[in-house]
């Protein structure tokens, strides 16, 4: 089923993180309790790296959007959250898939 924004809910320091991604405006979100701390579009740019503050801690948000899609929460080098949006990761490790199997029948047949 397609969906156009992929979402997931988390809990970081009893409060609520969510992590959203439009697949046709290619834009990242990532709002705490309705307060968007995170807005980027992955339009021209596949990487991106940027600090947030969640209950008077300083976390990292990783995210690499390029082939395969990879987004994690960190504190201190540590991760909090190994990916934020699940399901994204899914759909584009099955693009990849998709795209191997069909270049590779066209090179064969």
């Amino acid at each position: 089923m397609f969906e156009r924004i992929q979402k997931k809910t988390h809990i970081v320091e009893e409060r609520e993180l969510i992590a959203s991604y439009d697949r046709f405006s290619t834009v990242f979100t990532l709002s705490l309790d309705g307060k968007v701390l995170v807005s980027k579009p992955f339009v021209f740019s596949s990487k991106y790296e940027s600090e947030i503050e969640i209950a008077s801690k300083i976390y990292k948000v990783h995210i690499f959007a390029f082939i395969l899609w990879r987004s994690k929460l960190t504190i201190n080098n540590e991760v909090i959250i190994e990916e934020l949006i699940p399901s994204r990761k899914r759909k584009s490790i099955g693009g990849l898939i998709y795209s191997l199997a069909l270049g590779t029948a066209r090179v064969l047949g």
